[in-house]
Order: C-alpha cells, then sequence, then structure tokens
C-alpha cells in the first residue's frame, strides 16, 4: 500500500499541520481516510467553531466534535440549541434573537467564562439583561459583553462593567442610555438598571452615558450596589453637565465607594473659572481630571488619561 507524503511525518506535525484547519473542513477532507488519521483528528480538543448560517449544523461530522468546541461564534439569528455545546468556555452572538436569547437561558453551560451579545433593539436588550442578572446557570461566568448601540466609537471606547455572581468580574455594556441629568423621571421601568442585586465581586465599572436615561440617583443606586470598587469611569461625549451635577457624583463617590482609588472620566460641563479650579477639592481621586475649553469657552471638557 503506497502512503501518501503526509502520513510519513509523525503524529504531532500531523496534529500541528490540522491546527490550522477548520474543524469542518478538516473532518470533511480527512475523516475517514485510515484509523491513523481517524485517531489523530479526533485527539483535537478544545476547538474553535462559528457558525454563519443554520444549515451548517447539518455536516454529517457534526455530532463527532461537538462536544470538543470551547469557543463558539453564532452569525446568525436562527434558533440554535445550545445544549450541544455543554462544554463551551467562550460564546459569542453577534446577531442575538429572541429565539437565541431564551435558548440560552434554558441552558446550564457549567464551564462557560466568556459570553458577548452583540447589537440587539432596546427592548430586547433590557429584557436580556435583567435575565442575565438574575440567570444562576453559568456559575464559571468572568466577563459579559453587550454591545447596545451600532456605534463604532462606542463600542471601542465606552463600556460599562456589571456582575451577577460571586465569579463574575466584567461585564461590558457599550452606549448604554446613562445620563448625569438630575431628574428623577427620566426612564421607563423596562430600562431602568437599578436592580436590588449586590455585586460585592466587583472591582472596576465604567459606564457610556448618552443623552437620555437614568438619573444621577440611580446611578447612586448602582454604586450602593457595588460596595468595593477599585476604579470607576463614567464618560459622556453628547450631553454637557451642570457643576451641581459634578458636585452630587463626588458627594455619590465619598459616600458609596469607600476603596475608590482610580476615577477616569471623559465628560463635559458648563462652570465658571472658580468652579473648574475647585474640582480637585470635590473628591480626592479627582486630582487627576484635567479640562479643556471648547465652543469658545462655553463648555468645559473633563477627562482623565
Amino acid at each position: 500500500m503506497i502512503r501518501s507524503t503526509l502520513e510519513l511525518f509523525p503524529d504531532e506535525l500531523i496534529l500541528d499541520i490540522f491546527e490550522y484547519f477548520d474543524i469542518r473542513d478538516l473532518y470533511q477532507s480527512f475523516y475517514g481516510l485510515n484509523s491513523r488519521l481517524n485517531a489523530i483528528i479526533r485527539s483535537r480538543k478544545k476547538l474553535s467553531l462559528k457558525l454563519s448560517t443554520p444549515d451548517e449544523m447539518n455536516d454529517p461530522y457534526f455530532n463527532l466534535y461537538t462536544r470538543h468546541i470551547v469557543n463558539l461564534i453564532i452569525d446568525h439569528s436562527s434558533f440554535i440549541d445550545f445544549q450541544l455545546f455543554s462544554y463551551l468556555h467562550s460564546l459569542i452572538l453577534y446577531s442575538p434573537s429572541k429565539d437565541q436569547l431564551e435558548q440560552i437561558y434554558l441552558c446550564k453551560l457549567p464551564y462557560l467564562i466568556h459570553l458577548e451579545f452583540g447589537i440587539m433593539s432596546d427592548t430586547l436588550f433590557y429584557r436580556n439583561f435583567y435575565e442575565f442578572l438574575h440567570c444562576e446557570r453559568f456559575p464559571s461566568l468572568q466577563t459579559c459583553i453587550f454591545h447596545h448601540e451600532d456605534n463604532p466609537v462606542s463600542l471601542n471606547r465606552y463600556r460599562q462593567i456589571w456582575s451577577n455572581t460571586s465569579t463574575l468580574r466584567t461585564v461590558w455594556l457599550s452606549s448604554i442610555d446613562l445620563s448625569l441629568c438630575s431628574d428623577i423621571d427620566l426612564h421607563t421601568d423596562e430600562k431602568s438598571l437599578s436592580i436590588d442585586v449586590m455585586h460585592l465581586s466587583l472591582k472596576r465599572f465604567d459606564i457610556c452615558c448618552v443623552s437620555a436615561g437614568p438619573s444621577i440617583l440611580d446611578i447612586d443606586h448602582l454604586l450602593v450596589q457595588t460596595p468595593n470598587l477599585e476604579r470607576f469611569k463614567i464618560a459622556s461625549s453628547e450631553v454637557c453637565h451642570s457643576y451641581e451635577c459634578l458636585q452630587q457624583l463626588a458627594s455619590i463617590l465619598q459616600r458609596r465607594l469607600i476603596h475608590l482609588h482610580r476615577f477616569d472620566c471623559e465628560l463635559q460641563f458648563v462652570m465658571s473659572t472658580e468652579e473648574i479650579h475647585n474640582i480637585h477639592q470635590l473628591h480626592p481621586c479627582f486630582n487627576r481630571i484635567q479640562y479643556e475649553l471648547k465652543y469658545g469657552g462655553r463648555c468645559v471638557r473633563l477627562y482623565t488619561e
């Protein structure tokens, strides 16, 4: 029997070569040729898979490797049975649908560490966020990312971090509606993020604010639930706030975050020269804040680097 050139290589080198193949192409091209190649292919663990269409799950070899998939990306919005991927460590849904979200909360994924959701509607986002905060089916989860607004600048620059279990350390929400306005009733109950759940493990909390959203009292409520924060960042490039609002924020940080050692911001305010000079006196962590006059001095940009 004539051996192929590939089979002249040792198993370790063949396995290294196979690492460059998509798992589906690997099975379709080499599985079933002989017992040695079959064994090498089956020895591949910790697989990654991206599904762009529902039809890709019709692969005849699909059931042979699903239990070894630890990183899964779903790039379609059709129904998918997540129970097939019980050993996942990372799951990314580029276009999450209602069916997918309902399914994922019915599954128990005990090894899931990273969970990421792509752009979704406001209604779906807030419902999903609430479900996530009360879900106990991901006992190993450490990081969750919610991309809320289809805005490249916001997605890459500003994030909000949240937590729901003792293992979870990071939740990133892009461009969530959360303003520093002092009015109390700026949002509906559906959009409220003030959920009474303590998150003692959370150490860092970054918020991106846009023009509409919960009040500064809601920010206070959120920080009550995250008393062990060491780093806090708040950013808003679309709204000019009052100096009184900055004073209220400083007071909240003093009362709620006794472990805070770093504050970062990207905010705009309307304030006098005297008020600008008083910024560093409002809170010890404000000593890193710098300022820049904008719009002919009518607005002051406060930022940290």
